[in-house]
Order: C-alpha cells, then structure tokens, then sequence
C-alpha cells in the first residue's frame, strides 16, 4: 500500500529530474537535435553587420557565404530563419514567481518587465529558456533572456535591405521571437480568399434597397434639424459656461508642482541628482544621475502622487564611471 505523500513526492521527483536533464540531453545530443535553418550569424552589429550565413541541415551546420558578400549562396526555400548573436549582446536573469502564474507567464512578465530589467516589454526582444516547478516551495524558477531592440534595431534594418528577415534569435539555452512578420503562405492564401469571398458578398448586396434607407434617413434629419439646432444653442451654453470650470479641473488634474517636487525630494535618495525636471500633462519626467539608478524605480513606486514609473531610456555610466545616468517618467495622480 502506497503511503499517503507518495505520488506527490513522485511527481515532484519527475519535474526536478526532467529540467535537470532537459540541458544535459541537448548538450550530449548537440546539433543533431536542432532543426534544419538558415542561420544568420552575427560576429559583430552595424549597420553593417559582420557575420556569415550558415546552413543547418540534419544537425551540420554548413557556411554558406559571408554576409558582405557580393554574391551569397542560396539557401532552400522555406527553411525558417534564425539570428546567432554575440554573447555580449543578450542578457539574462533567473527569476522566480509564484507557481499559479505557470497558467499565463508571458501576460504576466509582458506587465512586469519594467520591474524585472531597465527596459519595459516594448523595449526587448526576450523569450524563457527554462523553468522549473518547485511545489514544494510554490515557487516556478524561469530563466529570462532579453535583447533590447534599440541595440539590434540598425542590424535588423541592414538585414532587411539585404533580404535577410530572421523569425527568432537562436542562443544556447533556447530561442527568443522576434516578432518581425514572416512568409506565410498558407495563411496569405487564407486571407486573400476570405477577402475574395467578403467583396463578393458586398457586390451582391441590393443596392435599390439601400437607396430606400438613405432616403428616409435624409428625410428625418430634414424633419430633425430644427430641433437639432436647438439643442446646439443649448451645448453651447452649457459649454461656455463650463469652461471656466474644466479648465481649474484639468489643473487640479496634472498636480501640485510644489508637492511633488517635495515628495520626491523625500523619496529619492541622498546620492541622486536631477539635472532636468518637467511636469506637462500630468506626465512627470526626470533626467540625472544616481549610484544606483536601478533602485530609483522602486523608491518612485512607493511615492503615492505617481504612478507607473518606468525608464524611458537605457541606463548608462558616466564617464568616470562612478554613477548611472537615467531618465525616467512617471504619471501624476490627483
């Protein structure tokens, strides 16, 4: 007879072994396992980029050209397209959730990843190269992998101007998609069918009907207008004498300057300086400097007049690298 924790304790076993091994599989298994693809394989960005063109088939990969080259060699139709980049331009981090987010991870880290990196989700390319199911802790362990667009958006735009569209960035542990629209034929022919068939439906409508409903529709605005004129005055008023009102409530709206600049005098540390400082639509903006600008994030979310706080721009060292500089922008609630 089994005891009472047996089959958990066994499925958990199972899961542990199965992410331990799924590395180790693809490392003795190697290439071999990696499906046919024209791999474009970037040694340094440009624009323009320099690489080469490899051909993977049954798990050798073949070189096909440089990516210069005046004249590359064609690779099989319809292979799909992977981009191989430098070590130095892809980041990644372990990170770990509660285990009910396994059901939508990806909604889940498209809302977080301004908490999680520099950037928000709009700024990277990034993809998960591993989990793990901890159900004992409730705990799923990822492994985040992240490339930001700004740095690989001139390779991109070179690589089109070639005719060289990647669909994913392949990388050691797994791959990230790139969200640039590829060939589809089947679906291309889907959609140009149902369009076929949408204008032919519209060509059969009854027109004369049509007709007939335009005409009562002139009709009862003719008998409207008078009414409708009316009413229009009366908006007018309304408006006139609203305005006053709307503009000190669209005031009101965009916050008191002196008590955000004093609340965020309070939250930001003593090693943070602004060199610029705008509040314009409700939408507060920070340039400067910090020993740690990565923090600042958190400091700002905890300020009760904002909301949203995000960097708008890749942090970067100063020149004698002993601070970052940073811009950030946040919204200002009443």
């Amino acid at each position: 007879m089994a005891l009472p924790g047996t089959k958990l304790m066994l499925a958990e076993f199972l899961s542990w072994w199965l992410s331990q091994m799924r590395p180790l599989a693809a490392n003795i298994l190697g290439p071999a396992q990696a499906p046919d693809a024209l791999i474009i394989k970037i040694d340094e960005p440009g624009p323009p980029p320099s690489g080469a063109l490899l051909l993977r088939q049954k798990g050798q990969e073949h070189h096909l050209s440089g990516l210069q080259a005046p004249q590359r060699r064609s690779a099989p139709p319809a292979l799909p397209v992977f981009l191989r980049l430098p070590q130095n331009l892809l980041l990644s981090r372990d990170i770990t959730l509660p285990l009910t987010a396994s059901r939508d991870v990806r909604t889940i880290l498209q809302f977080e990843m301004d908490q999680l990196t520099p950037f928000s989700a709009d700024e990277l390319f990034w993809g998960l190269s591993s989990q793990f199911q901890d159900r004992k802790q409730n705990k799923l362990h990822l492994r985040l992998a992240i490339v930001p667009r700004a740095n690989l958006a001139p390779t991109l735009t070179w690589l089109a101007s070639q005719k060289l569209t990647p669909g994913w960035i392949e990388h050691k542990d797994g791959r990230i998609p790139l969200n640039i629209s590829t060939s589809r034929p089947r679906r291309q022919a889907i959609l140009a069918a149902a369009c076929i068939g949408l204008g032919a439906t519209c060509l059969a409508l009854p027109f004369i009907r049509q007709q007939f409903a335009l005409q009562e529709a002139a009709s009862l605005v003719a008998a409207r207008a008078p009414a409708a004129h009316i009413a229009e005055k009366l908006r007018a008023q309304l408006a006139a004498t609203a305005s006053g009102r709307a503009a000190i409530e669209a005031a009101r709206r965009q916050g008191d300057a002196l008590q955000i600049l004093a609340a965020l005098t309070k939250a930001l540390p003593d090693d943070t300086w602004l060199a610029d400082l705008s509040l314009k639509s409700g939408i507060l903006t920070m340039d400067g400097q910090s020993a740690n600008a990565a923090k600042l994030i958190a400091l700002l979310s905890a300020v009760p007049k904002l909301r949203n706080p995000s960097f708008t721009a890749p942090v970067t060292r100063t020149n004698d690298g002993r601070a970052d500089l940073f811009s950030i922008r946040a919204e200002v609630t009443e």
